[in-house]
């Protein structure tokens, strides 16, 4: 008699993908770029470390010199705004409410 192994049946289902990037979201806006991040909790508060960029490149964040809640006119979208420093140039990185980051292009 064999014993069921819910975690075999679990890999090959295909893969659940809790927050999906929409393509269409950004299609026509140039200015709005959907990243990859590390982040840390510290004291209570989210706190990006790096990011990768949409072509693979991960940068690392020197320093956070600002956390508020805003929107982004730019790129469109709102959330939890990081201005970091990054290779000495300010970035502004957001974290929306569902769970995506984004950077405003130049």
């Amino acid at each position: 008699m064999g014993v069921y192994d819910y975690h075999r049946e679990r890999e090959e289902a295909h893969p659940f993908t809790l927050y999906e990037k929409m393509p269409e979201v950004t299609e026509g806006n140039e200015y709005k770029v959907y990243v990859d991040v590390i982040a840390a909790f510290k004291e209570g508060q989210l706190l990006p470390l790096s990011l990768t960029w949409e072509d693979g490149r991960s940068y690392e964040v020197d320093r956070i010199k600002s956390i508020r809640r805003m929107a982004s006119r730019k790129a469109g979208g709102c959330g939890i705004c990081y201005i970091c420093s990054i290779r000495n140039q300010e970035v502004h990185l957001f974290y929306e409410e569902n769970g995506l980051w984004f950077v405003t292009r130049k």
